[in-house]
């Protein structure tokens, strides 16, 4: 007895237990795995497309890294030995493991995705605050809001989006262009600095070199100052000189911050102006020449998110020029 209990000390001693470079052959767990499930080598066999005697040799392998039997044959019935039945539940439960997350990974992976360019002041001031009923209208498709570079919008900027929101009346060939609204420009400036100027419907006040003038870089006429004035029926000369910006948020955040009045497209601030970070002390908006247009290559177009976006656009976002 004494000599047995050594010898069985000696063998637990001697066991290697497994690390991962030491697993039996997935291809051989995974024949077990099957085969017990189905209670069946044949059944088994069909499920993964190989041979009934592919399967046996399969668990051959298996058994004889272990060490152990894993089935026997009852009466014609395959059957689990107390070692298969000890070790079918964790096993199948890791293959079950693998598949929930392989199938995570392809699904997430698979999720359509909208990428969309727009400018980047658009981006900040006029998509930022609708990206949740764009979502809503996407569904389950995934937005990526991507901005445009320095310079006109080209076919290789194009090519590498979905769709893109400009404000623009330039056609490119092989592109559709689906009106979205018209926009306007006003005469923006801070609250305080509005009330220390005095330029409350006294746009007169202007003239005078003490109140700073902010210029902007928009090509649209009606971005300059003389030509707003006149539009508005203000004949006045103010100075031409100030700081100028080629970017406009940054104009917008200068006129914000009190250093002085700007004009500026009235979809970039219209949220401003409901809180009253900003307000139009005097004029009425001027229509822009270019109105807003989604594009999207002619195959895109066809893209039922895409067509979805363009109804929830249209419906949330009147005529600028008319809210104005």
């Amino acid at each position: 007895m004494p000599t047995e209990l050594a010898s069985s000390s000696n063998t637990v001693a001697a066991l290697r237990l497994p690390t991962l470079s030491r697993l039996p052959p997935l291809t051989a767990l995974r024949a077990f795995v099957v085969a017990a499930r189905h209670a069946s080598f044949a059944r088994a066999a069909d499920e993964l497309h190989v041979s009934t005697t592919a399967i046996g040799q399969q668990v051959r392998i298996l058994e004889g890294h272990l060490g152990q039997s894993l089935f026997n044959r009852q009466r014609g019935e395959l059957r689990l030995t107390d070692a298969g039945a000890a070790l079918y539940p964790g096993l199948a439960n890791a293959f079950d493991t693998m598949i929930d997350s392989i199938s995570d990974l392809l699904r997430s992976g698979s999720r359509p995705r909208l990428r969309m360019l727009v400018c980047p002041s658009l981006a900040a001031r006029w998509l930022a605050p609708r990206l949740g009923n764009i979502s809503e209208a996407l569904g389950d498709v995934e937005l990526s809001v991507e901005t445009t570079v320095n310079g006109p919008l080209g076919l290789q900027q194009l090519d590498d989006v979905d769709c893109a929101i400009v404000a623009s009346d330039e056609r490119i060939p092989g592109f559709t262009y689906e009106p979205l609204f018209d926009d306007a420009v006003i005469a923006i400036c801070a609250a305080d600095f509005a009330l220390r100027h005095q330029l409350a419907g006294e746009p007169e006040r202007l003239k005078r070199n003490s109140i700073p003038i902010l210029h902007g870089a928009d090509p649209d006429p009606v971005f300059e100052w003389p030509h707003w004035l006149r539009a508005n029926g203000i004949h006045s000369r103010i100075p031409t000189t100030g700081p100028r910006f080629t970017h406009p948020q940054v104009l917008i955040e200068a006129a914000a911050a009190g250093h002085g009045i700007a004009l500026v497209r009235y979809s970039l601030v219209a949220g401003d102006l409901k809180t009253g970070r900003l307000v139009s002390p005097f004029g009425t908006p001027q229509p822009t020449v270019n109105r807003y247009h989604l594009i999207a290559s002619h195959e895109r177009r066809r893209q039922p998110e895409i067509t979805s976006l363009i109804a929830m656009l249209r419906e949330d976002v009147p005529s600028f020029a008319t809210a104005a």
